[in-house]
């Protein structure tokens, strides 16, 4: 397995847990072809939501997650139509970052700033503890229609 694999995979395990930490069920979906790596279920809802997850280091002042995926044959940018959430571990500070499609789409990388800017400014910044839940719509409905829900029953495990 190739370096980029594994941090790839570490990236995906450290997202998933961090979900299941804060509450939510999350899907796998089978194979590679699809453009996102989980499913989470909002369990309030029952609405299911697309994850594409990235491993990344930073400098310890900014992350720089990339919405895109790269290799020797191919570069895609994400788009919201295929991705509802950005998922970005840390390695340098060992979290998870959620970035919804309404911050990012159009958009080949996103930063979250992990400490203030030299100059002070604040406007059009992201800092990165906004975003270390999945917390309210990842973006405006879409124009097909509402997302996938589940039915209520299935919500619940018998005890």
């Amino acid at each position: 397995m190739g370096v980029t694999t594994a941090k790839g995979e570490l990236g995906e395990a450290m997202v998933l847990a961090d979900l299941q930490r804060q509450g939510h069920g999350v899907a796998i979906p089978w194979g590679h072809d699809l453009p996102f790596d989980l499913i989470v279920v909002r369990k309030e809802t029952g609405a299911l939501e697309k994850v594409q997850c990235k491993y990344t280091e930073s400098d310890g002042k900014v992350i720089h997650a990339r919405i895109t995926s790269n290799s020797v044959w191919v570069r895609h940018t994400y788009t919201r139509d295929e991705v509802d959430w950005i998922a970005v571990y840390s390695a340098t500070t060992h979290k998870c970052f959620y970035v919804p499609a309404s911050e990012w789409d159009g958009q080949a990388m996103v930063n979250l700033r992990l400490a203030p800017t030299a100059n002070g400014q604040a406007k059009g910044i992201r800092f990165a503890n906004e975003f270390t839940s999945i917390k309210g719509e990842s973006q405006a409905p879409r124009a097909s229609g509402s997302r996938q829900q589940l039915p209520l029953e299935l919500m619940s495990l018998p005890e």
